[in-house]
């Protein structure tokens, strides 16, 4: 299998997918993105964090700021770069098209770091189907080509890093937790991942880990007045532990994940096919992730193409996708077969979902 070259026409049609919508639509920056991109341009540009003038400009009315500060922290030092040369107001297409950009990479450079580290695991070809089925048949491809003005595209590459920096032999601990750190700076919820390191937990893991973390402690200080307030708990919204919408979570006609984006109900079904014990620890925060969205008063994550809120576990189920592609070929099914009748098929599928989605947002 020359997954090389599959890889390389990968990187064209998210790009493509990218410029394409990017000029479609004259900008990249709209929803969510907007409150993200604001704490670059208000550092960068009027060196506060006062978002009013960003707010006034794309036409919204929202207090403070809950988003957290991981994905503007991951564009910031780039749009520094970029403003010394541009010289604009930070509105100008030309910076949204940059840090639209620099999150389709963020996506593309996940996507090697996921196949080298499934690689570790399973056989080379298991690890590129399941590869290229996360990258072209999840909603992936939709918020790391489409619409990455957001959060999702650095949060799954966030988390494959935690995972490789978890799974390696070479990195110290107080490096894998500070990955584990910029995982909930970028998404607070993905803080769980560090369920994952159980068996390893160290002091020098926990420090890293929370010296990471402190920075969104700061801006929490520096926006309300104290560091332990998030407006997630704090500003209307809600979680009901004890009755969580799992259900609707994964199956809302909506967007429920597994309804939406079928591949992955396959990867939590490849788990069987995985006789290692850490598949009950990945299982385990499959389940804990999707308890923390249903449990959310906006469980239906607003304007979601599919479950965007559970992105990041991807590269987790990337392991029972590449389990179940390693049965199959075990039993006699070739890689050329598993694209026509698996990949190719829900692949279409998926662009079509998200003509639909384009169309009716």
């Amino acid at each position: 299998m020359k997954s090389n070259r599959i890889f390389l026409l990968i990187c064209i049609i998210y790009l493509l997918g990218f410029f394409g919508h990017a000029l479609f639509v004259q900008k990249t920056v709209y929803g969510d993105g907007i409150y993200y991109y604001s704490w670059v341009r208000s550092i960068i540009i009027d060196h506060d964090i006062n978002f009013a003038n960003e707010y006034a400009h794309f036409g919204v009315n929202t207090p403070g700021n809950k988003h957290p500060i991981g994905t503007p922290l991951f564009w910031l030092p780039w749009y520094a770069q970029a403003h010394t040369i541009i010289g604009g107001t930070g509105y100008e297409f030309l910076y949204q098209l940059l840090v639209g950009f620099l999150s389709v990479l963020a996506a593309l450079s996940g996507l090697i770091l996921l196949y080298r580290l499934l690689a570790r695991v399973f056989s080379q070809t298991a690890s590129a189907l399941a590869t290229i089925s996360i990258a072209l048949t999840t909603n992936l491809f939709f918020y790391g080509s489409i619409d990455p003005v957001n959060s999702h595209a650095i949060s799954f590459l966030a988390a494959t890093v935690f995972l490789s920096f978890l799974y390696s032999k070479n990195i110290p601990p107080f490096l894998t937790g500070c990955a584990l750190g910029f995982c909930a700076l970028v998404r607070p919820q993905d803080a769980v991942l560090g369920l994952l390191a159980l068996p390893k937990y160290t002091k020098m893991f926990f420090l890293g880990a929370v010296l990471t973390f402190s920075v969104q402690l700061l801006a929490w200080y520096a926006l309300y007045g104290t560091p332990w307030r998030s407006p997630y708990l704090t500003g209307g919204e809600s979680f009901t532990w004890w009755s969580p919408n799992f259900f609707n979570v994964l199956f809302s006609p909506t967007n429920g994940l597994f309804l939406w984006t079928p591949i992955t109900l396959l990867a939590t079904l490849g788990f069987i096919f995985w006789k290692d014990k850490r598949r009950v620890w990945f299982l385990a925060l499959f389940i804990l992730e999707v308890t923390i969205v249903g449990s959310w008063s906006i469980w239906w994550q607003g304007a979601s193409y599919s479950g965007r809120m559970l992105v990041s576990t991807l590269p987790v189920l990337a392991f029972g996708l590449s389990a179940l592609y390693g049965k199959l070929i075990s039993i006699g099914l070739r890689w050329k077969s598993i694209l026509l009748a698996i990949i190719g098929p829900l692949t279409i599928i998926n662009i079509l979902l998200i003509i639909r989605f384009l169309l009716r947002t």
